[in-house]
């Protein structure tokens, strides 16, 4: 698979921490019948045979809705479950590495907080970025500066491969985070938090769509992952 034939419109970043008690099963399966795009399995300190069991499950859901499934940090286990990619941040295997383990047709996500960092991983073999914070978090361990819409653009615009926008994104500002041309957003609280995933990833695939951008959907429709 290859990052234009990926829908990253609406990337949902599984968390226990802020799932209200569900696991990361029924979050995935309300959010992708809510619309979700991509699954991004995102559970630290689990055991290898927990990721094996849970992710197992996850690619069956993502499969089932015609969705891309991401591993977060384990080259390992994306190979193991059959994923569309796999996902490291700063402090994880640096892309180029990541490639020689998971061959030439995975996808490969690197997240970033400036262009200098996004050009690099751009150069180390990338497919898309995220770039984040775009705004502050709930996140209790994210206390790097936030970059706001005009950071955000400088990423965008340094770039050649897709960027989604993490980190803060609300109703208030989902219309001025898109003008800056990412690809998507990656939402975690807003789902796994949410009363209702299925919902809230319909409300937010109700203010998102009219941005998302015509060649996108096409490569959606044409080349759904497998």
């Amino acid at each position: 698979m290859t990052q234009n034939k990926v829908d990253f419109s609406l990337y949902i970043i599984t968390d226990a921490d802020v799932s209200r008690g569900r696991m990361h099963q029924e979050v995935v399966r309300l959010a992708l019948e809510g619309g979700a795009t991509v699954v991004h399995y995102r559970d630290p300190g689990a055991t290898v045979r927990r990721m094996l069991d849970i992710g197992g499950q996850l690619r069956e859901l993502t499969r089932k809705h015609n969705a891309a499934f991401i591993v977060n940090d384990r080259p390992d286990i994306a190979i193991a479950l059959s994923a569309d990619g796999v996902h490291v941040g700063p402090d994880d295997m640096p892309a180029d590495v990541v490639r020689q383990v998971v061959g030439p047709d995975m996808l490969i996500g690197v997240s970033v907080d400036d262009p200098r960092e996004a050009q690099k991983a751009e150069a180390a073999g990338a497919d898309y970025l995220a770039a984040r914070p775009v705004f502050r978090t709930r996140w209790h361990t994210d206390r790097r500066p936030t970059m706001g819409t005009a950071g955000l653009r400088e990423i965008v615009n340094a770039v050649g491969i897709p960027v989604i926008g993490a980190g803060g994104i609300n109703d208030d500002n989902l219309a001025e985070v898109f003008q800056t041309g990412i690809a998507g957003l990656a939402i975690t609280s807003a789902i796994a938090s949410a009363d209702d995933p299925r919902e809230a990833a319909e409300h937010l695939r109700r203010l998102l769509d009219p941005f998302r951008t015509p060649h996108v959907d096409a490569a959606a429709q044409q080349d759904a992952p497998t």
